[in-house]
């Protein structure tokens, strides 16, 4: 039997959880709370989560109240296992706040990051030097597009 594979979810995918429940992003989340993935978050993941989600213009249009985002915060915190102390180790150039993911991934081991942030996926680019650079640092950090096949792929590694 494999083991669990040990993932970090970018904010991202939280959001498009919240408002979208049968998208590919709520399915990853489903994935997690069904025990088929060990997901880990950080505190600064749920403070940009919920920044992202009370935003006025995304708040409104998304009907997104703060009992709601607290409601999925929560659920977050009772799935993933959550990383006090996030050591940095990691640089991203592209954009300087995203490199706490990879930070997360390296300290709790995880394989994979899910995303839909370009600066995070450009990392998967073999032309682009940065993605060079991460690739031979952390090999064995996966970083997949959400999307219909992502859970697919989850069930694949298992």
């Amino acid at each position: 039997m494999n083991a669990i594979e040990r993932v970090v979810f970018d904010c991202n995918v939280y959001f498009q959880a919240a408002i979208s429940l049968h998208g590919p992003a709520a399915k990853c989340f489903a994935a997690a709370q069904e025990g088929k993935l060990l997901l880990f978050v950080s505190q600064q993941v749920i403070d940009e989560f919920r920044d992202v989600c009370l935003r006025p213009t995304l708040a409104r249009r998304f009907a997104l109240t703060e009992e709601r985002v607290d409601a999925w915060i929560s659920a977050i915190k009772t799935v993933a296992v959550c990383w006090e102390s996030v050591p940095h180790v990691f640089d991203l150039q592209r954009d300087p706040e995203d490199a706490h993911y990879i930070d997360l991934a390296a300290a709790c081991h995880a394989k994979l990051i899910v995303s839909r942030d370009r600066d995070l996926l450009a990392l998967n680019d073999p032309l682009n030097p940065e993605a060079v650079a991460f690739r031979k640092r952390f090999p064995e950090i996966s970083i997949l597009r959400v999307c219909p096949n992502t859970c697919i792929e989850f069930s694949g590694r298992f």
